[in-house]
C-alpha cells in the first residue's frame, strides 16, 4: 500500500510539473508572438501616421499639451462660426457636488467665479446632499439655505441644484468616507461633456477649452504627478529620448499639431505619448498584459495586471462624457468591490477599475486586433500644471521643474535646445485650476486670516533664499485671492 501511495505521489507529481512546464512554455511563446506584435505595430505607427485617418494607435497612452486645446477650442469656434452656428451651451456642464456644508461656499465661489468673472455659458450643475437639509442631521439648515439660493441667483436658467443620497462607505469614520458620491457625476447624461471639479480650489480662468476635446474622448484629466521622483522623470526623458534626440522638445509636437488642427486632420497619433515608464511596472508591454492564469481575457486567455505604477489618474478635474451604460457598470460593479475594501475611495475605484492606465493598453490593443478600423480611444491625459496643480506644489521648489514640463516627459525648449525659463510667477498665471492640498496645513476655510498659516522662508536652512521667497510669494497670493474671494458668502 505504501508503495502504491508513493507511486501515486509521484505520478501527482510528474502531472502537475508537466503542466506548469506546458503553462510556461505556452506563456512564453504567447508573450514572444505578443511582441513581435507590438514591436510591428510600433513601427507601423511611427512610420505612416502622417498618413493615417481613422486608424488609432492602441500601444500608447496620450497626453493633450495646454497649446493643443487652445487651438482645437480656436478651431472648433471658427468652423461654426463659418457655418453660421453658435455653440449649444445647454449640452455643456461644470459639475460640483456637496456632502458636507464646510464645503458649499466653495461651489458658490467657483460657480461666481464661472458665471460673473469668466463669463462661461455651460450649465452649472450642483449635485448637494439631502442630507444637509434634514433638521435631524444638519444644525446649519438656515446658512444652507442661504448659501443655495445665492448659488441659484446666479442665474435661475444656467444654474442647475439637484439633491441627491449619499454614497457612504461603511463602517468608515474618516473625512472621505462619503467621497464615493463622486460617481454620481458620470450620470449626468442630460449633458454630451461635463466638467467636474473638486471645489476645494481656486479657478483663474474658465475651462470652457475642455468641452471640445475630440469627440470620441470620453475621459480626460491631469495624472498624480506628485507621487513621481526626479529618477522616474530621468528615465522618462530617456525612454522618450530612446529613438531620437529632438522628440523629447514638445515644440515638435505642437508645431505638426497646430498644422493638422488648421487642416482639420486627425491629431491623436501625433500626440506626445506618456512615457511607459511612468505607469507600468515593467519595460515589457507584453508582459505587462500577460500576468498571471487568470481567465480573464478572452484574448489571451491571461489577465491584466492591476497593480499600479508610479502615476494615475488624479479625480480633482474630470472631463467626462457621462453614459448611463458605465455609470450602471461602476455602481454595480465596481463599486461593491471598493465598499468591501478598507482605504479604498472614488480615486482608487476610478483607477482600478475603470480607468487603470495599464488595463486601458490592454483593452485597447484587443479591440484594434479585432477590429482596427472600429477602434477608438476613450481617455486623455491633461496637462497638470493648468488643470491639476496642486498648492503644495507652488512652495516646493523640487516641484518648480515639473510645473514647467506639464506634458510628462518632454521639455519645453527654444530654438538650440534649451529649457524656456518661464519662471513660477509665469506658471502659476497659466495655470487655471488648483487645488488645496498642503499637508498638514488644514483647508483655508478653517482660518480666519493668512497670518495663521502663511508661508514664511526659513532663512537659516533655506538652500536658496531668492527661490524660496518667490516660492512663498505665490503660495501666499493664491490663498490672499481665495480669502478675500470667500466674502462672497458672507450674509
Amino acid at each position: 500500500m505504501r508503495v502504491l501511495s508513493k507511486r501515486r505521489l509521484r505520478f501527482l507529481l510528474t502531472v502537475i510539473l508537466a503542466i506548469s512546464a506546458v503553462t510556461i512554455f505556452v506563456r512564453c511563446v504567447v508573450q514572444f508572438q505578443l511582441n513581435k506584435e507590438i514591436k510591428y505595430y510600433r513601427r507601423y505607427f511611427k512610420d505612416r501616421k502622417d498618413k493615417l485617418e481613422g486608424i488609432y494607435n492602441p500601444l500608447e497612452i496620450k497626453q493633450i499639451p495646454s497649446e493643443t486645446i487652445d487651438n482645437l477650442y480656436a478651431n472648433s469656434l471658427s468652423r461654426l462660426e463659418e457655418q453660421g452656428k453658435t455653440v449649444d451651451w445647454t449640452k455643456y456642464a461644470y459639475v460640483n457636488y456637496v456632502t458636507d456644508s464646510a464645503y458649499l461656499c466653495n461651489s458658490l465661489i467657483i460657480f461666481d467665479d464661472l458665471k460673473n468673472k469668466y463669463k462661461t455659458k455651460a450649465k452649472l450643475v450642483l449635485l448637494i446632499s439631502r442630507d444637509l437639509l434634514d433638521p435631524e442631521s444638519s444644525s446649519d439648515i438656515e446658512n444652507i439655505k442661504f448659501l443655495l439660493h445665492k448659488i441659484q441667483i446666479l442665474d435661475e436658467n444656467q444654474v442647475v441644484i439637484k439633491y441627491i443620497e449619499n454614497i457612504v462607505k461603511p463602517n468608515d469614520y474618516t473625512p472621505w468616507n462619503e467621497s464615493l458620491t463622486k460617481l454620481l457625476v458620470f450620470n449626468e447624461t442630460d449633458f454630451d461633456r461635463i466638467i467636474y471639479l473638486d471645489n476645494d480650489a481656486i479657478l483663474k480662468d474658465n475651462l470652457d477649452e475642455l468641452f471640445f476635446l475630440p469627440h470620441y474622448i470620453k475621459f480626460a484629466a491631469p495624472l498624480t504627478y506628485w507621487f513621481l521622483s526626479e529618477k522616474d522623470m530621468k528615465d522618462a526623458y530617456k525612454e522618450i529620448e530612446h529613438d531620437d534626440k529632438n522628440s523629447i522638445n514638445l515644440k515638435t509636437y505642437t508645431k505638426k499639431l497646430d498644422l493638422r488642427i488648421k487642416n482639420n486632420k486627425m491629431i491623436y497619433n501625433h500626440l506626445p505619448s506618456l512615457p511607459n515608464s511612468l505607469f507600468m511596472n515593467s519595460k515589457n508591454v507584453a508582459q505587462e498584459i500577460i500576468h498571471s492564469t487568470s481567465s480573464a481575457s478572452p484574448l489571451f486567455n491571461f489577465h491584466i495586471n492591476k497593480k499600479a505604477g508610479k502615476t494615475k489618474f488624479a479625480s480633482n478635474l474630470m472631463v467626462i462624457r457621462p453614459s448611463a451604460e458605465l455609470f450602471n457598470s461602476i455602481i454595480t460593479e465596481a463599486l461593491p468591490k471598493v465598499l468591501a475594501k478598507k482605504t479604498k475611495y472614488d480615486m482608487d475605484l476610478i483607477n482600478e477599475e475603470i480607468y487603470n492606465l495599464k488595463k486601458i493598453i490592454y483593452y485597447q490593443f484587443d479591440i484594434f486586433r479585432r477590429m482596427k478600423s472600429k477602434f477608438q480611444p476613450e481617455v486623455l491625459v491633461l496637462p497638470f500644471a493648468r488643470y491639476g496643480l496642486l498648492t503644495g506644489s507652488v512652495r516646493n521648489t523640487q516641484h518648480h521643474d515639473l510645473i514647467t514640463n506639464d506634458v510628462l516627459g518632454y521639455k519645453r525648449l527654444d530654438e538650440s535646445g534649451q529649457q524656456i525659463e518661464k519662471g513660477l510667477h509665469a506658471s502659476i498665471e497659466d495655470s487655471k485650476y488648483i487645488h488645496f492640498s498642503d499637508y498638514p496645513i488644514g483647508k483655508p476655510w478653517n482660518y480666519a486670516s493668512i497670518s495663521e498659516f502663511e508661508c514664511k522662508v526659513d532663512e537659516k536652512h533655506s538652500k536658496n533664499i531668492e527661490q524660496d521667497t518667490e516660492a512663498c510669494a505665490q503660495w501666499n497670493s493664491i490663498y490672499d485671492t481665495y480669502l478675500e474671494t470667500r466674502k462672497v458668502c458672507s450674509i
